[in-house]
């Protein structure tokens, strides 16, 4: 795949996973298994859009945008067992801990990176630092605190999400990576 499709696929699942994060949160309200399934499939789209992340990435820090995907991967697998064990908070809190890791990594290569608007940077940082305290502040004891500071991660993600299809869709993404054609 060239760079130029990558990066617009990327943006592309970067959007349809917020819309389907606001679809799943509503969903919750009405029918909690359809809620969960449409979480899942946002989550899996975010695989695509943080390996677009790692590809672009790579030149700066190839181990830590590499370190980044696979926590990624990491937390969403112990989110689909969260869901699997309805109740257990420590995985809930768990899921959030390994979730803001991979925000906080891409945040701060972002924050370096001269292809990355600063505030999209900002922003990721943002929640990974708000999805970090979620999950200490949930394992210290305070479930109900930590869903209400999750929820405020989720809609950072949200803005982080649609800012980021904004950038994969722009000319300047997809020129300014050289070795992302043979990616």
């Amino acid at each position: 795949m060239s760079g130029h499709k990558l990066f617009r696929t990327a943006g592309w699942c970067a959007l349809a996973s917020a819309v389907l994060m606001v679809a799943a949160m509503v969903s919750f309200f009405i029918a909690g298994l359809v809620g969960g399934i449409l979480e899942i499939i946002s989550l899996l789209l975010l695989i695509f859009v943080f390996y677009a992340l790692y590809i672009a990435h790579r030149t700066e820090s190839k181990g830590l945008s590499l370190a980044g995907l696979i926590l990624l991967i990491a937390a969403i697998g112990v989110d689909i067992v969260s869901m699997a064990n309805y109740g257990n908070i420590t995985l809930s809190n768990l899921w959030y801990l390994l979730l803001s890791l991979p925000f906080l990594i891409f945040g701060f290569l972002a924050f370096r990176s001269q292809r990355m608007p600063r505030g999209l940077a900002v922003v990721a940082l943002l929640a990974g630092v708000t999805f970090f305290i979620a999950g200490v502040v949930g394992l210290l004891g305070s479930p109900d605190m930590a869903d209400n500071i999750s929820l405020l991660s989720i809609l950072l993600m949200l803005v982080w999400l649609v800012w980021l299809w904004r950038v994969f869709l722009s000319e300047k993404m997809t020129t300014s990576i050289p070795e992302a054609v043979t990616a």
